[in-house]
């Protein structure tokens, strides 16, 4: 069903004051490294060939996949920052 709207509506204007006096906006909290992993999952598809280099990495570094997916996007994030 439309909306009915009066025509005689005068255009609101801006209250230069109102704007002057709005609170500023807060910077965005610091972020914490040890948060829970809850934010967001990403899923990646893999070939055999990059599965292989995967499990053979995980098996050499004794760590899980998921921590060394984290532990390289870590270190290669801090190497492109520099």
């Amino acid at each position: 069903m439309p909306k009915l709207r009066s025509r005689n509506q005068v255009p609101s204007q801006p209250d230069l004051d109102a704007f002057i006096h709005q609170p500023e906006h807060k910077a965005a909290p610091s972020l914490d490294p040890e948060a829970p992993r809850k934010y967001k999952t990403i899923t990646i598809p893999l070939n055999e060939y990059e599965y292989t280099i995967l499990k053979d990495a995980c098996r050499k570094s004794g760590r899980s996949a998921k921590n060394l997916f984290r532990y390289s996007m870590l270190k290669y994030a801090e190497e492109v920052s520099e």
